[in-house]
């Protein structure tokens, strides 16, 4: 008993030791282990090619030339690896800071100027909208209901700011803060990848869990992780561009800025994009620029929203078999615990539990 238990509590003080290091960064800790886990299987191919050239170079003479490529090779997948999660990072960071940040204080004027006129709406209507508000008073659950919907809106909004412009790439200010958080998410993707398999054995041993186990979980959280990237990352991505298209065809200037708000907003379930479009629709068409609102409403519409509509389940069902009502829960309630992150988190936890009731089952089969 003794001979099983030290160790254990040996691998606990290590752990404890990790997460006393690592307790001021626990987003970033959670995004590389994704990240780390979601590129493990490229990680292996790089390996599993180095070795089938290192085959290939034992068969030639021996002299310094062969040491030198064997050396090489040794330290290739890890280079290739490395080349890969830095890649992953700045690309695009770089596309952010060329293509929006010219356009981000332009953009944000104009977002400020569209909610203090009330995206430029006739003063007649901004009267029947204080008409409706002086109506609803006399019934408190619908006053409620209709103040709690406006502030949510404007609360998404102020949020999306938040997260695109200080929780970003910020060149004014927290720099090197961020600059320190991309640092650590590559070493701690690169050591999760390079000591993947001697994370799994210590967890095995913990846990006392079967390795078999283990891995049924880690595929799991992999599929999860892969349809979360293409139905969320992926998608939200598409459809910021679609808007951007939409913008400038439709005239509205800072056309990036805007579409990035809106692949910013698009994870969010229900509403997503229309946050940016709708608004914009509107103070186009008070403005006079009919043909222009009705366009971008139909663009928004049939395009953008059909999108999400279409592919947004297909490739999240793909990774977590489940409802996708219940995966649009999960991102929900991700999102209210655990904020932005939240949208890796919900649908990772819901693979978690769905994953530990199948392993659940597998003993009274």
């Amino acid at each position: 008993m003794i001979q099983t238990l030290f160790p254990r509590i040996l691998y606990l003080l290590a752990i404890l030791a990790g997460v006393l290091l690592l307790r001021g960064n626990p987003t970033t800790l959670f995004l590389a282990a994704c990240f780390a886990c979601l590129s493990l299987p490229i990680y292996r191919r790089f390996v599993h090619a180095a070795f089938r050239r290192r085959r290939k170079l034992l068969q030639h003479p021996p002299g310094l030339v062969r040491h030198l490529r064997l050396r090489i090779n040794e330290r290739s997948p890890l280079a290739a690896y490395v080349l890969l999660v830095i890649s992953a990072v700045t690309v695009p960071i770089a596309t952010l800071v060329l293509l929006v940040s010219p356009q981000v204080a332009g953009g944000l004027v104009r977002l400020r100027e569209l909610r203090e006129n009330n995206f430029q709406m006739p003063a007649d209507w901004v009267e029947r909208f204080r008409a409706l508000e002086a109506k609803l008073s006399a019934y408190p659950g619908l006053e409620s209901t209709y103040r709690e919907t406006v502030q949510n809106i404007n609360k998404t909004l102020s949020d999306s700011m938040g997260l695109l412009i200080n929780r970003g790439f910020d060149v004014l200010g927290g720099t090197m803060n961020a600059l320190w958080c991309l640092v650590l998410f590559v070493i701690l993707t690169i050591i999760f990848a390079l000591y993947g398999r001697r994370v799994a054995l210590i967890t095995s041993r913990v846990l006392q869990m079967p390795l078999a186990m283990l891995y049924r979980f880690v595929s799991a959280f992999r599929r999860a992780l892969r349809g979360i990237m293409l139905g969320i990352i992926l998608v939200a991505m598409v459809q910021g561009v679609l808007c951007g298209i939409g913008f400038a065809v439709a005239g509205i200037n800072q056309p990036a800025f805007w579409g990035l708000l809106a692949a910013v907003v698009a994870p969010i379930p229900f509403v997503g994009t229309a946050l940016v479009w709708l608004p914009l629709c509107i103070s186009l068409w008070f403005t006079g620029k009919t043909m222009a609102a009705v366009g971008l409403a139909l663009w928004g519409t049939l395009a953008v929203a059909g999108v999400d509509n279409v592919l947004r389940p297909l490739f999240l069902r793909q990774g977590i078999k489940a409802p996708f009502f219940v995966l649009v829960l999960a991102i929900l309630c991700g999102l209210t615990s655990f904020g932005p992150v939240g949208l890796v988190m919900g649908p990772v936890l819901l693979a978690f539990a769905k994953q530990a009731l199948e392993e659940a089952h597998r003993f009274y089969v």
